[in-house]
């Protein structure tokens, strides 16, 4: 009987028995920059790295890049590395528009490509942009997995900044 009440709530209520997505033992985040250079970003050790997943269709990822610029350049001189990662297909995005965008937002982090989402998709099952992941100055993935751009953006960075701040103070 329990079994029966189980299935038909799995079927009913996917979303209340759905369970959470395993995150992997060592996050693994190896991709290439617009540029051509490849970043290991999880083997970063000494420094917090904050690592943005995005796309040029997402609204809310161009406020969040605004704000991650701001906070890049507060950070400067401490020990911390801003990525912003590309999950777009490159038939759907060349490198070229690619390289526009970011010229056109002025982004002075590097921007890699994750066309396949291997990257992205060890923290999450489906597309939430913006996503934002820290790794610890151990590149130990810190917990939990930021998804999506709170509104304003002075308490997105400060939310932000916390984050930051306490993984420097470890």
């Amino acid at each position: 009987m329990l079994f029966s009440v189980l299935a038909l709530s799995a079927l009913l209520f996917p979303s209340v028995v759905a369970l959470p997505h395993v995150q992997p033992a060592r996050t693994t985040i190896k991709l290439q920059s617009l540029d051509g250079q490849t970043y290991d970003v999880a083997s970063m050790r000494g420094s917090v790295v904050l690592v943005s997943f995005g796309a040029t269709w997402c609204t809310p990822c161009i406020t969040e890049l605004r704000a991650l610029e701001e906070l890049k350049r507060e950070y400067t001189g401490k020990p911390v590395k801003f990525f912003w990662v590309s999950i777009e297909s490159e038939d759907a995005l060349t490198n070229a528009k690619l390289q526009r965008y970011v010229k056109e937002r002025h982004l002075s982090f590097p921007v890699l490509r994750d066309p396949q989402k291997a990257a992205y998709l060890q923290f999450t099952t489906r597309v939430r942009l913006p996503t934002i992941v820290f790794l610890n100055k151990a590149g130990e993935l810190d917990q939990p997995v930021q998804f999506g751009m709170r509104s304003p953006a002075d308490s997105y960075k400060s939310d932000i900044r916390a984050r930051l701040d306490k993984l420097l103070a470890e």
